[in-house]
Parts: C-alpha cells; sequence; structure tokens
C-alpha cells in the first residue's frame, strides 16, 4: 500500500508539469447599456425631451446649442416682464417647454434640412445671444440678480412639466395680449383646434398700450397693400377703399373688403404691422387712422391675462388649464 501511495503522488506531480488544453473563455459579464432601462423601470418615452436634453436654435446661419434650463430662462427673459407674478412665469415656462418641445420631437422623426440641424427657427435676429446672463445683466443694471432670480426660480419650479391632450403635446401657442377674449385657431389659422378655443381674457383691456393708433397717407396705405398684395385695385376715392368688417366671435377682423378684393384680416395686420387684427380704420382730413386692440395673434396663453389671473390667486395650472381648453398637466 506504501509503494502504491508513492506511485500515485509521482504521478499526480508529473501531471502539474503537463501543460494544460487550451479551454475557450467564458464571455465576459455583459455591461449594462446606458440606453437600456432596468426592467424595474418602465422604457422612457422617447417623445418627450429629458431635463438634461438640449434644444438647438437656428438664428440666421448660426445653431446654438442650449441646455433646458438655459433655453427656458432665455426665453423667459424674451417672452415675459422679470416683475411678472411667479405663477405667470411658471406658466409661460411650461407652454414654451411644450411649445418648443413638440417642435423638436417632430424634428427627431422627420428633421427639416432648412434647419441645419437646428429644432427651430429663433423668433428674432438677437435670440438667445442678447439674453445671456451677461446681456441681461447689462440691460438690467442693478436689479440684474433679482430679475434673474425670478426667472431661475419659475423654471426650476417647472422642470419637465407639459401641456396634453388626449395624450399628445398641445401646441401651446402664446402671445402679448387679447382683446379681451382670446381668439380660436380656426378665425387665425383655419385650422380646428380643440384645445386652442376662444376664452374670455377682460383684463387685458387694462393693459398699458393696450390700444394703439397707427396713421397712413393715402399713399403710404396703397404701397402697403400693393406690396402684399400686387393685383389689388384702389378706387379714385381714398375714403371708399375699405368696407364694412366681418368680425368673428371674439372681435377680430375675419375679413374686410379692401378695394376689388376681401382679405382676411390676419392679412391687412401683416401688410400693415399692425399689433393685432382687431382694428377699425377711420379716413378723415386725407389721413387714414387705424385703432387696434390687443397684441399678437390672440391664439392661446395671453401673457398679460396670465399675470392679472395670477395677481387674482390662480396657480400657473389654472393659469394654463383656462387658456388651453380641456388640458392636462403631465
Amino acid at each position: 500500500m506504501k509503494g502504491y501511495a508513492v506511485f500515485l503522488c509521482c504521478v499526480a506531480c508529473l501531471l502539474m508539469l503537463l501543460p494544460l488544453p487550451a479551454l475557450p473563455k467564458a464571455p465576459p459579464a455583459a455591461e449594462p447599456s446606458l440606453s437600456t432601462p432596468s426592467e424595474d423601470e418602465p422604457p422612457a418615452d422617447d417623445t418627450q425631451p429629458t431635463d438634461e436634453a438640449t434644444f438647438k436654435v437656428l438664428t440666421d446661419d448660426t445653431v446654438t446649442e442650449l441646455t433646458c434650463r438655459e433655453f427656458l430662462i432665455r426665453t423667459l427673459a424674451y417672452e415675459m416682464s422679470p416683475t411678472f407674478h411667479a405663477e405667470a412665469l411658471k406658466a409661460q415656462a411650461v407652454a414654451a417647454y411644450t411649445y418648443h418641445g413638440r417642435r423638436k420631437n417632430a424634428q427627431s422623426v422627420d428633421p427639416d434640412p432648412a434647419l441645419c440641424g437646428a429644432h427651430f427657427l429663433a423668433p428674432d435676429s438677437t435670440f438667445p445671444q442678447d439674453y445671456s446672463a451677461d446681456k441681461l445683466r447689462e440691460r438690467w443694471g442693478d436689479k440684474f440678480d433679482e430679475y434673474y432670480a425670478n426667472l431661475c426660480a419659475a423654471v426650476d419650479a417647472v422642470t419637465g412639466k407639459y401641456i396634453t391632450y388626449n395624450g399628445q403635446w398641445i401646441d401651446a401657442c402664446y402671445f402679448a395680449m387679447s382683446n379681451g377674449t382670446t381668439e380660436d385657431a380656426k378665425t387665425v389659422w383655419g385650422n380646428d383646434v380643440p384645445y386652442l378655443r376662444s376664452v374670455a381674457s377682460p383684463d387685458d383691456k387694462q393693459a398699458t398700450k393696450y390700444e394703439t393708433t397707427v396713421a397712413f397717407t393715402p399713399e403710404q396705405l396703397k404701397a402697403a397693400l400693393f406690396a402684399a398684395e400686387p393685383t389689388i385695385t384702389l378706387g379714385d376715392d381714398p375714403a371708399a377703399w375699405f368696407g364694412e368688417p366681418t368680425l368673428s366671435a371674439a372681435g377680430t377682423v375675419a375679413s374686410i373688403p379692401v378695394g376689388d378684393k376681401t382679405l382676411a384680416g390676419t392679412a391687412v395686420r401683416t401688410a400693415l404691422d399692425l399689433r393685432s387684427a382687431t382694428f377699425s380704420v377711420k379716413y378723415a382730413d386725407g389721413s387714414f387712422t387705424l385703432t387696434v386692440h390687443g397684441y399678437g395673434h390672440g391664439v392661446g396663453l395671453s401673457q398679460v391675462g396670465a399675470n392679472a389671473l395670477a395677481k387674482k390667486g390662480y396657480t400657473w395650472q389654472e393659469i394654463l388649464q383656462h387658456y388651453y381648453t380641456g388640458v392636462s398637466i403631465a
């Protein structure tokens, strides 16, 4: 037995000296993909811009990329006075996030080559560059800290909130002030949008520059109309150039006879660069005077009206649900 044990020991030693066969390596443990949700969490909604998402804005030929927070702060500075009530600023921030987020979503599905990779056009050539913190500091001076804090607080309070109708992001249109009643989308753009209905906004009538007037000589008016409608024919008597307008239920000029044509109120507004399509025309002493009420297209959220409601105690959610019919806040 002793000799047998010695033999086994020798065999074992010899086996240890021989090379092991090359065995296939086991695959390494798979690293989790950052784009793969945990099994304990639902997949992310890829139609919703996340808080970390960026917005790309085309200004002239320049694409500027901003974080969502920075974009909304600059948008608030562009759209509203920083002295407006906090609830109005929050409502505007959510409306802007919804409006631009919807356009970003559309670009991700069907990009428009004209946007050069941006999600949407800037509202004008000053945005977003002239609304950075440094530029606003120059503009607001010693009020900068207070005003900028108001904007940041509003944005931070509603980060990621957006407006839906039947589960879909809405086209959250907004404008400066109404004529006392917001307008139906169908009147302005011809599209029947169930959440863009006419609603009361009576406090707009108390706003500064609610009513404005603009004067034209017959020559100035003729030139502006011809530029917009080259085939229009105007008679020899300027007093007969405009007929009786047809008004919408909200008081907007839906259409008006001008010379030998009938033009949409929005077309006259554009041609004459009026503040809104709620206007009346008077000809006297060789001059046209147009009296205009409100400012903007009139559809959706009235910014002046939102501030008035906020001062009355409305929350930002209540403000949005007043101006956008039948919507939900997600």
